[in-house]
């Protein structure tokens, strides 16, 4: 069987390639999004069990869990329900986060876990938005 000048032939070699791209690039987006939201959720929920648990003793300290937690709720809201891929969504609970865990490290306590999560997060917005470009370019486009 002969097929080297044949152009059906040609064509759905091509058609089966630029599928497996497109599946490619929407795994690796849906990937970088999971990452993305798991940990935004992860830490929106421990930042509101923080601040019911620091509401007795310390009520300043309650409120600033409890503003970072509405924070990454919002984080999290705005990657898995809106597909969103802008930074600030991310950026802005996560160098907060940073900031203050810089602070307790100069009052004497360290906590690596929150640091090394929020430092992912950060790392993770600019890969995102690339699979993201990425899957959308593979995409076709459907003109209403």
């Amino acid at each position: 069987m002969e097929t080297d000048g044949d152009p059906s032939f040609d064509s759905l070699r091509a058609d089966i390639v630029l599928r497996n791209r497109r599946r490619d690039a929407q795994a690796r987006e849906r990937k970088f999004t999971m990452a993305v939201f798991g940990i935004l959720a992860y830490s929106a929920f421990a930042n509101g069990q923080g601040s019911l648990l620091l509401l007795g003793a310390s009520p300043i300290d309650a409120a600033i869990s409890f503003v970072l937690a509405v924070l990454y709720a919002f984080g999290a809201y705005r990657a898995w329900f809106k597909d969103d891929t802008r930074w600030w969504p991310v950026a802005i609970p996560a160098g907060l986060t940073i900031g203050l865990l810089g602070l307790a490290a100069l009052a004497g306590v360290f906590r690596p876990i929150p640091l090394l999560l929020n430092i992912a997060l950060l790392v993770l917005v600019p890969l995102r938005s690339r699979a993201v470009a990425a899957s959308d370019a593979l995409s076709p486009r459907v003109d209403a």
